[in-house]
């Protein structure tokens, strides 16, 4: 497993779990990606989206990380 960092924030990080080619995760998941919404100043809200397939964990990063990542896909 290989764990990347998709956004730093203050309070928590967005971090991507891929599993080891030729591997999947529980579930039948390629990829799990962990992020936080902001709640209140002293904490975020988790939030953990799976993907079964790379072509999809890559449009949901498409869409909500816009360039802002260290993830390169």
């Amino acid at each position: 497993m290989t764990t990347e960092l998709l956004r730093e924030n203050v309070v928590s990080d967005d971090v991507i779990h891929l599993a080891d080619i030729g591997k999947i995760f529980k579930g039948g998941y390629v990829a799990i990606i962990e992020y936080h919404t902001y709640a209140n100043e002293w904490n975020d809200k988790k939030h953990v989206k799976r993907f079964r397939t790379m072509d999809n964990a890559e449009k949901f990063i498409d869409k909500y990380y816009k360039g802002d990542t260290e993830y390169g896909l």
